[in-house]
């Protein structure tokens, strides 16, 4: 299956079912939280290493193409911030789908209205320097996850997943199905309907009691 294909398909679901549909699935470090943006965003990885420096992050965002994810690996110098609003701005200028930094950002006044996603581990208003030779397109490791250029990497409100095209493809039918469930769950409890009514709860807690196979799930 292609891969914009996938990508589209993965825009419209919560990361977290994608993540139920394989829980083998890696995802960051919950450090690392949006700080700006909405929704479901989902793009090929653009990586770069940058040991507090800006010059690698630059050379990463100039590289990236619209709809990717440029993920920076800047947990070698926690203490500085490696992108803000003016690489924010140019990566939504350029229809980057999100920027996802192991380390710091600044701006926030400017990154909140812009609607441009960015994950980071926190803020700091120093910069980096802008001296060292970039490193981009290469395997990092970003959140404790292993990170190859061209990953597909999935992010909204609950954090971060990556996965290969592969992995991606042979879990979207099923993370489609468990999005439908838990839509059909959510209108029954709109409607008064006890959760443990959608769900098999009880026989599943009585089998795990009694050691029988089982698997929690919904009945609707």
């Amino acid at each position: 299956m292609e891969h914009d294909s996938l990508l589209t398909r993965a825009r419209l679901l919560p990361v977290s079912v994608v993540s139920d549909a394989d829980k083998s699935l890696p995802t960051l470090d919950h450090g690392i939280r949006r700080l700006a943006g909405g929704g479901t965003i989902a793009g090929r990885a653009v990586t770069v290493r940058s040991d507090g420096d800006l010059l690698p992050v630059m050379e990463g965002l100039e590289i990236a193409q619209p709809g990717d994810v440029l993920v920076v690996d800047a947990s070698a110098n926690p203490g500085v911030a490696v992108a803000g609003g003016l690489f924010a701005t140019e990566a939504r200028r350029r229809g980057l789908s999100a920027i996802v930094v192991d380390g710091l950002v600044r701006d926030l006044e400017t990154l909140r209205p812009l609607g441009f996603t960015v994950y980071a581990r926190g803020t700091c208003p120093r910069s980096g320097p802008a001296v060292a030779v970039p490193r981009t397109q290469l395997p990092i490791r970003c959140g404790g996850v292993d990170i190859t250029p061209g990953a597909l990497v999935l992010g909204d409100d609950d954090g971060v997943l990556v996965a290969t095209a592969d992995q991606l493809a042979a879990v979207l039918d099923a993370a489609e199905a468990i999005d439908r469930r838990e839509e059909a769950v959510l209108a029954r409890l709109a409607e008064g309907t006890s959760l443990f009514d959608s769900m098999n709860f009880h026989a599943h807690r009585e089998n795990v009691r009694t050691g029988t196979p089982s698997k929690l799930g919904f009945t609707v």
